[in-house]
């Protein structure tokens, strides 16, 4: 459709109507007001004419015999819906006039009485209609930049979520690495106290109970270059006897695998690790397992074995706490012990009091 908005700008209009009489008024009083008008004798030339042309609106007869006004705006609807349709008629019936302005009329002349208002209400309906296209079209492009906002909005929100998020997640971070700082910083504090290698592995165990919580343990130190020997335990759960004939015996098969292993390693499933260092399962079923090795520069200073009951497993943070003191662990041991010169097979006895370290508490 024209943009047109006086009426001084010229207008398409097509007036449908088969009565020269009354055709030609119409015509020339809408000519007379520099409108272009295009007249067709019925709807048979509909469609030719509103594909070559764009109109303003249409002036229809609705007393035509050529055709019904349900006819033309069937035509209307299909092949131009934004188009004002304006209906005439010179023997008007009330029931006619009800049925075109139901079907979508927006306006109604009886000829020849309505002859003095047609070019005035013609250009009422083509402002009407200009005025629609131009709100819709205003609100295509308000709901088009709405669309558009949301959309930048919901980006910026999401990208905000995953900012605060892997902020959330970098300050946790953070306070990790601020608390294992805090546990490495404490633990050397303790260990370095130690000139002896028994008060240290007691210093060390210790801390590792108070941080880790209540579990076995066993601490293997390097004894020459292929032997290893009980360093210290924890008896937390196991009947005296038996917990010291395995430690006893884990000791050949543990510490030639985890020595060779620059990783804790978490076993789930005591059984998993059993087979992995070639021990019976039996006395790690139902266990969690936690096997570190300590070095002091490029060299195994100790293997220590860790488990508890898996219904109180081992969590991410006490792993975290682990690595960080076996590190100051190995390096503490690199200072203090004099490997090449144990003759022992075993720490000496008297410094492992049973009594004292069954039931949480270090040998």
């Amino acid at each position: 459709m024209n943009n047109k908005t006086n009426n001084t700008t010229q207008t398409r209009i097509l007036l449908i109507g088969s009565v020269p009489k009354t055709t030609d008024s119409i015509r020339s009083l809408l000519e007379s007001k520099n409108h272009t008008i295009e007249l067709i004798p019925s709807i048979s030339a509909f469609e030719a004419s509103v594909e070559k042309n764009s109109f303003d609106v249409i002036v229809g007869a609705a007393d035509s015999s050529k055709f019904s006004t349900e006819n033309l705006f069937e035509l209307v609807s299909l092949l131009t819906p934004e188009t004002p349709v304006i209906g005439y008629s010179s023997r008007p019936e009330p029931t006619g006039i009800m049925d075109f302005i139901r079907f979508g009329g927006v306006d109604f002349f009886c000829i020849p009485e309505d002859l003095s208002v047609v070019v005035s209400r013609v250009q009422t309906a083509i402002n009407q209609s200009q005025h629609n296209a131009e709100a819709k079209e205003a609100f295509a492009s308000t709901n088009k930049l709405y669309k558009s906002m949301s959309e930048e909005l919901q980006r910026t929100s999401d990208e905000n979520d995953a900012l605060c998020n892997d902020l959330a997640n970098a300050h946790c971070e953070t306070e990790k690495k601020i608390k294992q700082v805090a546990i490495g910083a404490e633990f050397q504090t303790l260990v370095n106290q130690e000139l002896e290698v028994e008060s240290m592995l007691r210093t060390a165990l210790g801390y590792m109970l108070t941080r880790v919580g209540a579990m076995n343990a066993a601490v293997y130190l390097r004894e020459g270059e292929s032997d290893w020997g009980i360093g210290a335990y924890i008896n937390y759960d196991r009947q005296s006897e038996q917990f010291q004939t395995l430690i006893d015996t884990l000791g050949d098969a543990v510490c030639p695998v985890v020595s060779c292993d620059t990783q804790v390693k978490r076993y789930k499933d005591g059984g998993v690790f059993a087979r992995v260092v070639d021990t019976d399962p039996i006395d790690f079923s139902g266990s969690e397992v936690v096997t570190v090795s300590c070095f002091h520069e490029d060299r195994c200073m100790a293997v220590i074995v860790l488990f508890r009951g898996d219904s109180r497993p081992f969590n991410q943070e006490n792993i975290e706490t682990i690595e960080t003191v076996r590190e100051i662990f190995g390096t503490q041991l690199g200072t203090i012990l004099k490997i090449h010169r144990r003759a022992e097979t075993k720490w000496p006895s008297e410094s492992v009091d049973d009594d004292d370290w069954s039931q949480g508490k270090a040998a």
